[in-house]
């Protein structure tokens, strides 16, 4: 691994992405307290600022982790088409890391859950668009953010990985990003690609 060090005196959010641009970095790797209340809502942490404007791969570290290893990483998604090029980028994450990929759908009450028959449809479609015949989780939680951060105790995952689609402005206040805030919630390591 090439670590270039480079000191800024600017704001950290944007700017990073045209540091990793110019210094063409594969990844972003970022420590964050996270934050809460108001301050999420209206700002959000330094960590999901970087993943909203981040073009490559961000991971995102909560507290030291004396010899850590990446043995079980979880990447967790809707199993829609416009997640395919994440997915592959998360599996080959994982293969570079010899890590067993852990993938898993978060089903949860209200307008998105899914039967049974509806999840393992869509789950099917991609995985046969993927061309990976790899065995998905299923999950059912109150919210998907809390889903992905229950199911990875439960199997102890070191990394969990999101897509996240980096939506900026009106679309962010409205829309939100589970992606960032798994990343501002989680107290392991996560990782996010942009869609």
């Amino acid at each position: 691994i090439t670590v270039t060090p480079v000191i800024k005196h600017y704001k950290v959010f944007s700017e990073v992405n045209e540091v990793a641009e110019n210094h063409k970095a594969d990844l972003i790797v970022m420590g964050s307290h996270g934050t809460d209340g108001l301050q999420e809502i209206f700002i959000g942490s330094n960590a999901e600022r970087v993943v909203r404007n981040a073009e490559v791969p961000v991971i995102v570290v909560k507290k030291p982790r004396p010899g850590f290893k990446i043995d079980t990483f979880v990447f967790a998604c809707d199993f829609k088409e416009e997640t395919l090029p994440a997915f592959k980028k998360a599996k080959a994450f994982a293969e570079k890391l010899r890590a067993a990929f852990k993938v898993v759908y978060i089903n949860t009450p209200g307008d998105h859950f899914l039967s049974d028959g509806d999840m393992n449809q869509q789950i099917s479609k991609f995985l046969d668009h993927a061309k990976s015949g790899i065995t998905v989780d299923k999950y059912c939680d109150y919210s998907v953010e809390r889903g992905v951060l229950n199911y990875c105790e439960s199997i102890q995952a070191d990394l969990v990985g999101i897509p996240t689609h980096g939506r900026k402005g009106i679309a962010h206040f409205f829309m939100g990003s589970i992606g960032e805030d798994i990343a501002n919630h989680s107290t392991i390591p996560v990782i996010t690609f942009k869609l």
